[in-house]
């Protein structure tokens, strides 16, 4: 019964031990609360660190084969990594640090003090991994080769070119190199003085220049090419086409004397004079050439004759409306290249006659297209030359030849290789639809407009002769 009643008095004792052990932590929380909104900024956070024994810390290095290096204090303060920034919202008080204890002998417990560890290699090595992993993926523009810097520069269009090229000296360098400026499409743009020479001394092969605004001088003094000869000049222009630009003689003067590597020209609509004609007749490699509807070379025969005879490697002539006196006429029809494949002299109404049209087969049997449209002073006559002449004929163009007898167009037909007829103005519908029932094999009232010597044809308007050219 006694037994009893000590185990119950010694149970009482533990819960009542048990409660003021709560009421003391309670008691200790609202302290702590209440020193954290009175004071927050005195308030201090603790951070608790493992501590390992020595010796067992040397086994583990041995273990791992590595050694411990000693250093300085403050050496250890700059590679320890910075503790994460904890906030304490006075909601909870901060967890009670926890602490190894160890048993000296049985029945005995105290705590024991930590000893700061010394980190060896391995440990700094980690860290600054760790910070070269923070710039991981990330490769600095000045490692990269020149060919890679290039390579990225050819993805890029022209204005943005132009402004990488100054960032620096480097990248002005690359900029410059002659892949990057190969074809170069400036039509409609307005272009200040020297722009269009410093552009095209970069290595430019194709040039579109359509309906663009180029102001003098193209060539500026310090570029020094002004004084040099047409064999010294490093110029690698080859396709030029300056239709309907807004420019004047002198400039097409001084483009043409340095860029003697042409192969295709278009000039059409842009004044032009003897002097140009002979520059042009400089370009001994020029295949196609479109003269369409210049003004100035009416009345210069000798300019004309030189030029047709230098250029003997001529595919493609274009002159029509062109205005010529009948002596320049003449020069030209007497002096056409035998290579010639592709020719237009329409517009020319009261000058080209049978004997013209006899010349042209007699010095150029291989005429494949041939565009003699407005021309009323030509006959039958004409035809017969045609039909026996020029075997190879695919296209033809009689458009508005009124005193061609409608009756003997029908003689065409004997052309084998006539694909293609051109009488616009000369028949109405009914006639054109019996002259299609006559001819199965011809296409007859195809095409509006001629494409001899032409640079861009149809919907085709950001390339020339075939060529794709970026836009500017």
């Amino acid at each position: 019964m006694a037994a009893n009643t000590n185990g119950k008095r010694l149970s009482c004792n533990d819960s009542d031990l048990d409660s003021n052990e709560k009421r003391r932590t309670r008691a200790q929380t609202r302290k702590i609360r209440s020193e954290i909104f009175e004071n927050p900024s005195k308030t201090k956070m603790t951070f608790m660190t493992w501590d390992v024994d020595p010796i067992v810390t040397q086994h583990i290095y041995d273990d791992l084969g590595v050694r411990e290096i000693l250093v300085e204090d403050d050496i250890v303060e700059k590679l320890r990594p910075t503790p994460p920034i904890m906030v304490n919202n006075g909601l909870f008080p901060p967890k009670p640090r926890k602490v190894e204890t160890f048993h000296s002998h049985p029945g005995e417990s105290r705590l024991r003090p930590l000893q700061q560890t010394t980190p060896c290699r391995w440990m700094s090595q980690k860290h600054h991994r760790q910070k070269n992993d923070a710039t991981a993926g990330q490769v600095p523009w000045e490692r990269l080769s020149d060919e890679l810097l290039l390579s990225v520069f050819s993805w890029l269009n022209k204005r943005d070119l132009s402004r990488c090229m100054m960032v620096c000296s480097r990248w002005h360098n690359v900029g410059l190199d002659e892949s990057l400026w190969g074809r170069i499409d400036l039509s409609g743009k307005a272009l200040r003085p020297a722009a269009l020479g410093y552009l095209v001394a970069r290595g430019v092969a194709v040039m579109r220049l359509a309906r663009t605004d180029v102001c003098s001088p193209v060539f500026h003094d310090e570029m020094g090419l002004n004084c040099m000869s047409v064999q010294e000049c490093p110029l690698k222009l080859q396709y030029l086409d300056l239709s309907m630009c807004n420019i004047e003689v002198s400039s097409v003067n001084e483009i043409l004397r340095l860029c003697c590597r042409l192969v295709k020209l278009s000039l059409e609509s842009c004044s032009v004079s003897g002097e140009t004609l002979r520059y042009i007749g400089q370009c001994t490699d020029l295949d196609t050439l479109n003269l369409a509807m210049c003004t100035g070379i009416e009345e210069d025969h000798e300019a004309m004759a030189y030029m047709m005879q230098q250029c003997h490697k001529l595919t493609s002539l274009n002159i029509a409306w062109t205005n010529l006196n009948y002596p320049t006429l003449a020069a030209a029809v007497s002096n056409l290249p035998r290579s010639l494949e592709h020719l237009n002299l329409s517009g020319f109404r009261s000058l080209l006659t049978d004997e013209a049209v006899y010349m042209v087969v007699q010095r150029c049997p291989g005429l494949i297209e041939l565009d003699v449209s407005d021309s009323s002073l030509l006959t039958p006559t004409t035809l017969e030359t045609l039909i026996n002449g020029l075997l190879s004929l695919r296209h033809l163009a009689l458009s508005r030849c009124y005193h061609i007898n409608t009756a003997y167009l029908v003689n065409l037909g004997a052309m084998q290789k006539l694909t293609t007829l051109e009488v616009f103005g000369i028949l109405c519908e009914i006639g054109i639809a019996n002259l299609r029932e006559l001819m199965p094999r011809v296409k007859v009232n195809t095409r509006l407009f001629s494409t001899v010597a032409r640079p861009t044809t149809g919907y085709r308007w950001t390339s020339i002769w075939g060529l794709k050219c970026p836009n500017m």
